[in-house]
Order: C-alpha cells, then structure tokens, then sequence
C-alpha cells in the first residue's frame, strides 16, 4: 500500500467528509468541534458505519433533529441518548429474521465484572432498544439520569486516539476488552449471527516494527484489530480488499 499525503490533518478537509457522508445519507453536520482529535473520533464513527455497508447490512441514520435533518453526535458521555443521532443496522437474511444493531458514539457501557462499574468507549455496536438508565450517587448527586446498557448487549465496541503509539497505550486497550467482553480474553469467540468487527483500537499516527508486533499478537489471541496510521490510510476498516485482514467475531 503505497502511502500518500493524509486529508486528515487539515481539519477543514475533514471537516467536509465529515459533511459528505452524512449527505449521503440525507442528514446534516452542525455541531461545532474545533480539536483535530475531535474531528478523527467523528471521522471513525462514519467509518464504522461504512464497514456495515460494505458488509452487507443496510444502514440508516436515526433521531434526526427536524431542522435540515441533522445528525447529533455524542460529543461526551453525558449526552442523553434520546437527544442524539446514531444509526440503525440491519441484516438481512432469506430463511430467518432480519438483525438490528444501533451504532452508537461515547454510550456507558455497565462492566461485566462489577455493576457498579462503568466504561464509555467512542463507540458501541448494540441490540436495539437496549439502553437503560438508573441513578449513582457520584453522578449529579444521584439526581440526574445516568444512561448505559448492558454489557450482554454490546456485539463490539471500538476507541480511538489521536497520537503516536507507544506499546503501553496499545496494550491498555486490552483492559476495556476485559471489562466489556471478557469471553475474548478467555479464548471464547461470540459464534451468533451476524459477524462483526473485533473489538477495534484506531489510532492517527502510524507504529513502528514493535508496535506492529504487539497488533499482530493482540489478533491473534484476543481478537482484537488495532489499525494504526488512520491519516495516511482511512479506508482501512471499510475498504472491499481490506476485509480479510480484519479480525472479526460471530458468524455470517
């Protein structure tokens, strides 16, 4: 793969395919970010959504905001669900019933290990209608709603970051593994229909020999993808000839 100069580093640039794919969905992009970082977390939600399409499912933005249609992304954790956009995921199948995934940005997500504990990756891919809500004490004084779903209803999840990888920051993605989805840890691969990415670290900058090492390893025992360079090579989760190279879990 020959590499070539990255769009991504002009926010701008990325600014408009951010606009772009959304159009191609009829929506619209108005929320305002500045940080580069911000605008890669964006960016790789779209790509995810692009990896569904490619595999197969039909995928559709929903809870628009009325005016001009426009998409709401989950700046924060604490952005109500209700009050944000995601999309919609469907499977379909000839001789069974379709499948239906939200695909969802900066969602909490309950521990598997502890209930009291919770984790927001940037993203989950989740059954739908799933989402719950509940009061903690150290949330707005136990006041306030605090929404999250289950960790039996995560099919994956993904994490970026905005920087060059060092083996440490790779190697702490298996924790958010750990806690959401300990069956890959333990060597137990989810085999339900339909099949989804493993879980998936993306980072801008690109790795160095040992880096890649580690990448490789982490595939090999736990499932885990981590694509690394996301500016001089986007399309890395999406791309048709790219698919083979992507660890992924449950069956077609």
């Amino acid at each position: 793969m020959r590499k070539t100069k990255s769009p991504f580093k002009d926010n701008k640039l990325l600014k408009q395919q951010i606009q772009e794919f959304l159009s191609s969905h009829r929506a619209t992009f108005a929320q305002e970010v500045n940080r580069t970082s911000c605008f890669f977390e964006l960016a790789v939600f779209n790509d995810l959504v692009r990896y569904y399409e490619t595999n197969g499912y039909l995928v559709s933005p929903q809870n628009l905001r009325k005016k001009n249609r426009q998409f709401v992304y989950a700046l924060s954790p604490s952005a109500k669900p209700e009050n944000c956009s995601y999309f919609l995921a469907e499977k379909r199948y000839i001789r069974r019933d379709s499948k239906y995934f939200e695909i969802r940005h900066n969602l909490r997500i309950q521990s598997a290990h502890n209930d009291d504990i919770f984790v927001s990756p940037d993203y989950a891919i989740i059954d739908g209608k799933k989402i719950r809500s509940t009061k903690v004490p150290h949330y707005y004084n136990g006041k306030a709603d605090y929404f999250y779903i289950e960790s039996k209803h995560v099919r994956t999840f993904a994490e970026t970051k905005h920087y060059y990888p060092s083996p440490e920051l790779v190697l702490n993605f298996v924790g958010l593994v750990n806690e959401i989805m300990p069956p890959l840890i333990e060597g137990n691969v989810p085999s339900q229909l339909p099949r989804h990415f493993g879980p998936s670290l993306f980072v801008s900058g690109v790795g160095n020999v040992h880096i890649n090492k580690i990448k490789k390893s982490l595939a090999e025992r736990y499932k885990i993808n981590v694509f690394l360079g996301l500016f001089a090579y986007p399309s890395q989760l999406y791309s048709s000839s790219n698919q083979p190279r992507i660890e992924k879990i449950g069956n077609k």
